[in-house]
C-alpha cells in the first residue's frame, strides 16, 4: 500500500459500483423519457394545430363558396323579379293603350254630338299622384308597418307591408275629343271640360295643330271601317341644365321638373291621339273621331317605379339610377324622372328639337355646313357607340339635351335596349355606369294598332335601371355571420392549443423536478427499487406515444387509464384532458359544416323550387330566352344542392353518425344496381361499361345503399374523366376473407403527385377538368369513408399496369386509372 492512496473497502467498491450502474442509466432514462414526453406531447399539439389550421381553411373555403354561390343566386333572382316586374309593366301600358283603341271605335259608331263627346270626355277619368312641391324621400304608408302576426304558427319569416299612401288627384284621360270632317275642319271639339263654340280649326294645316307637330289628318284618307290611326308623344320640348359636382350630375332650378331632383320644375305636357273613319246611317264616311290621350297618364305607369325595397316613390330621383323610363319604337324617350330628356317639339317650327350627341359628334356637326337637325338626320343608327365619349358641352349649356337612343352614342346601354327589343321580346344586362355596376332591364310595349304593327317592338319598350349592390345585402349579411363564427372558431382552437401546449410544458418540467427526486432515492435504494421506477415510467410513457400517434391519425378519442397519482399519472391526466379537448374542438367543426350546410339547404331548397314553379307554368307562360336562363340557373341551383348533401353525408360519416342497415347482400345485384344508375350518363359521354364478375362470387355482410353509392361514385368519376368515347371496367374479384371491386377506366389518369391526396375533401388533382364536369371533390372522400366503416380498404393506382386490361384503349391524353376496394365478408369485422 503506497502512502497517500485512497483505501477503499470491498464494501465501498460495491456501493461505489451500484451507484454508478444504477444512477448513470436511471439519469439517461430520466432523460429520454423526459424528451420522449416534452416531443410527444409538443407533436401531438402541433399536429392537432396542424390539423385545426386545414380544417378551419376548408372551413373559410367552403363558407366562401356558399357566399360566392349565394350571391350568384340572389343576382339571378332579383335580376328575374326586375326583368319580371318590367315585362308586367310594359304588359299593363299595352293594356292601357289597347282600351283607348276601343274607346275611339266606340265614339265612331254613334253619330257625332257635342253633348255625348263631352259626356265621354267628363266620364273619362283616371287618377294620377300628386307630387308636391315639397320632396319627400321615401313614400307613407298606413297603418302600423311594425304589424306582427296573431297566430304564433304565422310568425316564421312573417313579412308585412302595410298599403302606400299617395296623394291622387282625377285626371281627364284626353286633352281632347273631335270630329273633324272630310277636309279636315273641325266641327265638335270638347278640351278644357267644354264644347268648343269657336275657335275650330282646320287640321289638315299642321300649323293648327298642337306644336304644329300633329301631320295625322294626312294619314286619315287611307283608313277604311275600323282601322285606327295612332301617332306618336307630341310635346313642347322642356329645356333642362346639367352641372357636375363631386356627388355626380345635378339639375338647376330653372330646369324641367325632375322629379326629387328639382320637383318645382315645369313638367313635359304631351298627347298621343287617336283617330278613325265615322260613317252615316247610309254607310258614307263623313268624317273622322279624334282623342287626343294626355301622355301624363302614360307616364304614370313608370314615374314612381321604384327597384329596390320601396317599390314605389312619390319622387323617385333621376341620379340614383334606380327608376323606370320608357321610349317609343323609334328609340326616342318618351317618359323620364327628368322631363328634359324626354324628345319634344319646337312650337315656333313644328321640328323635332335633336337629340343628345356626344362631343366628338358635335364637333362633327360645327365642321359641316348643316344645321342641327338637318345634321342628326343624316347620321346612322347606333354606329360605334362607347361610355368613352362625353356627351356635348354646347347641347348641355343650351339647355336641350332630349335623348334620342339611336344617336346617342355616350349611351352604349341604348344599343343594348334597341337590339333586344327587335324581336318584341325583354331582358337585361349588367353595365359599368358612372363607376357602379348597374343592371337595365328592357320589354317591348305588346301593342301593335296603326303604325305600330309594323314593328315588332310595337309602342316601344320599358327600362328600368337598378344598383347591383342593392342585390347583395342579404349575402353579404351572411358572410358577415360566418366569417364572425370562422374568426370565433379559429380563437377558440387557439386558445385551446396555447393551453394544451402550456399543460405540456408544465408537466414536462415537474417530470424533471420529480426525476431529480427519484434518482437520488434510488442512489440510496436498492437496484429493484430502480427497476419497479423504471418500469412505472416506461410503460405510461409507451401508451402516451401509442395514444398520440392515433391522434396524429386524426382519431381525437383516446384515453388512458389513470394508475397513478403521481407526475406520470398527472401527465397521464393532462393527455386525457388534451385529447378531450381536441376531440371537442373536431366536434365543434364538423357541427359548424353541418349546421352550415342545413342553413344553407333551406334557401336553396326554396330557390329551387321557385324556379321549378316558373318553369312549370305557375307563374304563366314564359318565352324560350328566360326558360333557357332559368333552366340555366336550376342547373347550378342543384350542383350547389348536390355539395350541400355531400357535405352534410360526409360531416355525418366523420362524427360516425350514419347508422348502417347491415344485411347480407348479393354481390351481383348491387353492382348491376350502381350499373345502372350510372347508364344514362354513360351514355351521355359515349363510354361503355363491361362486367367482369365470376358466377361464384359470395355475398357479403353490408349496407346495400352505401355500397351502391360507393360504386356510382367510383364509375362516375371514371366516366366524367374519361375522353368521350371511352371504355370502362368493373371487375369483381374474390380476395381473403372478402370481395374486392376493381374499377378501370381509359381516361385522364392521375398524376403519381395527387395519389396520395386522391380520397382527401376537395381535392382535385385537375381543377380545369373538375369545372368542366362539374366535379365537388367530395366524392372519393365520401368513398373512403364508407369503405372505412365497413372495415375494408380503397386503392388508387395510375397509370394502368401494363397488360392488365388490354380491353382498355390507352394512348395519347389516355393513361388510364385503377380504383379498388375490399371488402370483408362478414359484418364481425366493422362492429
Amino acid at each position: 500500500m503506497q502512502s497517500g492512496r485512497l483505501r477503499l473497502g470491498i464494501l465501498q467498491k460495491i456501493l461505489i459500483s451500484f451507484l454508478i450502474i444504477s444512477l448513470v442509466p436511471l439519469m439517461i432514462l430520466a432523460y429520454m423519457s423526459n424528451k420522449n414526453l416534452s416531443d410527444t406531447g409538443l407533436r401531438a399539439v402541433s399536429a392537432a394545430e396542424q390539423m385545426g389550421r386545414e380544417d378551419l381553411r376548408h372551413t373559410i373555403n367552403v363558407g366562401n363558396t356558399s357566399i360566392e354561390d349565394s350571391v350568384r343566386a340572389l343576382d339571378r333572382k332579383s335580376t328575374e323579379a326586375i326583368e319580371l316586374r318590367t315585362v308586367e309593366l310594359a304588359s299593363r301600358i299595352a293594356d292601357f293603350l289597347h282600351e283607348r283603341d276601343k274607346d275611339v271605335l266606340t265614339l265612331a259608331a254613334v253619330p257625332p254630338s257635342a253633348e255625348y263627346y263631352l259626356q265621354i270626355y267628363q266620364a273619362a277619368k283616371k287618377d294620377v299622384i300628386v307630387t308636391d312641391t315639397a320632396p319627400r324621400s321615401r313614400i307613407e304608408r298606413k297603418g302600423n308597418v311594425a304589424l306582427e302576426a296573431e297566430n304564433p304558427e304565422n310568425r316564421t319569416e312573417w313579412r308585412h307591408t302595410p298599403p302606400v299612401d299617395f296623394r291622387r288627384v282625377s285626371r281627364p284621360l284626353y286633352r281632347e275629343i273631335t270630329f273633324v270632317n272630310l277636309d279636315g275642319k273641325e266641327k265638335i271639339k270638347v278640351t278644357n271640360g267644354a264644347v268648343s263654340f269657336g275657335g275650330l280649326l282646320d287640321v289638315s294645316d299642321i300649323r293648327n295643330t298642337y306644336c304644329k307637330a300633329e301631320d295625322y289628318f294626312h294619314h286619315l284618307e287611307r283608313l277604311k271601317r275600323g282601322e285606327i290611326y295612332v301617332s306618336g308623344v307630341i310635346g313642347r320640348y322642356v329645356p333642362g341644365w346639367l352641372y357636375k359636382t363631386n356627388e355626380g350630375l345635378k339639375v338647376k332650378p330653372e330646369s324641367a321638373y325632375a322629379v326629387r331632383e328639382n320637383p318645382q320644375g315645369e313638367k313635359f305636357e304631351g298627347l298621343v291621339r287617336w283617330a278613325t273613319p265615322a260613317y252615316d246611317a247610309e254607310d258614307r264616311k263623313v268624317g273622322y273621331v279624334t282623342m287626343a290621350l294626355d301622355h301624363t297618364h302614360i307616364m304614370e305607369f313608370t314615374d314612381h317605379v321604384m327597384p329596390t325595397d320601396e317599390k314605389f316613390g312619390v319622387l323617385s330621383d333621376g341620379g340614383s339610377g334606380n327608376y323606370a323610363f320608357i321610349w317609343d319604337n323609334r328609340d326616342c324617350c318618351i317618359s323620364h324622372p327628368r322631363d328634359f330628356f324626354i324628345c319634344g317639339y319646337d312650337p315656333r317650327t313644328g321640328e323635332r328639337v335633336p337629340g343628345w350627341l356626344s362631343q366628338s359628334m358635335f364637333d362633327k356637326y360645327k365642321k359641316s355646313a348643316l344645321s342641327l337637325e338637318q345634321f342628326t338626320a343624316t347620321l346612322p343608327s347606333f354606329e360605334d357607340f362607347s361610355q368613352k365619349k362625353q356627351g356635348a358641352s354646347e347641347q348641355v349649356k343650351d339647355g336641350k339635351v332630349p335623348l334620342d337612343c339611336r344617336i346617342l352614342d355616350h349611351a352604349p346601354q341604348c344599343q343594348g335596349w334597341h337590339q333586344g327589343t327587335e324581336d318584341g321580346g325583354s331582358g337585361s344586362f349588367l353595365i359599368l355606369w358612372s363607376g357602379l355596376w348597374k343592371l337595365t332591364t328592357y320589354a317591348a310595349i305588346p301593342y301593335h294598332t296603326g303604325q305600330y304593327g309594323k314593328s315588332r317592338r310595337g309602342f316601344g319598350y320599358v327600362t328600368i335601371g337598378a344598383n347591383v349592390d342593392d342585390f347583395h345585402e342579404d349575402a353579404y349579411v351572411a358572410k358577415g355571420k360566418i366569417e364572425k363564427l370562422i374568426a370565433q372558431e379559429g380563437e377558440e382552437m387557439r386558445r385551446a392549443n396555447e393551453k394544451a401546449r402550456n399543460f405540456i410544458n408544465k408537466s414536462a418540467s415537474d417530470n424533471r423536478k420529480m426525476m431529480t427526486m427519484i434518482m437520488v432515492i434510488a442512489g440510496v435504494g436498492i437496484a429493484g427499487t430502480s427497476i419497479v421506477i423504471s418500469l412505472n415510467i416506461t410503460k405510461p410513457l409507451r401508451r402516451l406515444t401509442e395514444k398520440a400517434l392515433d391522434m396524429g391519425r386524426g382519431n381525437f378519442d383516446q384515453s388512458i387509464e389513470v394508475t397513478s397519482q403521481d407526475e406520470i399519472g398527472q401527465l397521464t391526466k393532462t393527455f386525457n384532458e388534451m385529447a378531450k379537448s381536441l376531440s371537442e374542438l373536431d366536434k365543434m367543426k364538423s357541427e359548424f359544416v353541418t349546421i352550415a350546410s342545413h342553413e344553407l339547404r333551406t334557401p336553396i331548397q326554396a330557390m329551387l323550387l321557385s324556379i321549378s314553379g316558373v318553369l312549370e307554368g305557375y307563374s304563366g307562360q314564359i318565352d324560350d330566352e328566360v326558360r333557357e336562363d332559368l333552366l340555366l340557373a336550376r342547373t347550378g341551383i342543384e350542383r350547389l344542392m348536390r355539395l350541400v348533401e355531400s357535405l352534410l353525408d360526409l360531416s355525418r360519416m366523420e362524427a360516425r353518425k350514419t347508422a348502417l342497415t347491415v344485411s347480407e347482400v348479393s354481390v351481383g345485384t348491387i353492382v348491376e344496381r350502381a350499373i345502372a344508375e350510372v347508364k344514362g350518363l354513360s351514355e351521355a359521354h359515349g363510354h361503355a361499361i363491361t362486367l367482369d364478375m365470376p358466377p361464384d362470387v359470395p355475398s357479403i355482410e353490408a349496407d346495400r345503399d352505401r355500397i351502391i353509392q360507393l360504386l356510382v361514385n367510383l364509375l362516375s368519376n371514371a366516366i366524367k374523366y374519361n375522353p368521350e368515347g371511352g371504355a370502362i371496367i368493373l371487375k369483381v374479384e374474390r380476395a381473403v376473407n372478402g370481395v374486392s371491386f376493381v374499377s378501370a377506366d381509359s381516361g385522364y389518369g392521375i398524376p403519381a403527385s395527387a395519389q396520395d391526396r386522391i380520397f382527401d375533401k376537395f381535392f382535385q388533382a385537375d381543377s380545369i377538368i373538375s369545372q368542366k364536369v362539374g366535379g365537388t371533390g367530395l366524392g372519393l372522400a365520401i368513398s373512403k369513408e364508407i369503405v372505412q366503416i365497413h372495415g375494408g380498404s380503397i386503392e388508387c393506382e395510375s397509370p394502368l399496369p401494363e397488360g392488365r386490361f388490354p380491353g382498355l384503349p390507352l394512348g395519347g391524353e389516355r393513361k388510364g386509372s385503377v380504383f379498388t376496394v375490399t371488402l370483408p365478408l362478414d359484418r364481425a369485422a366493422f362492429l
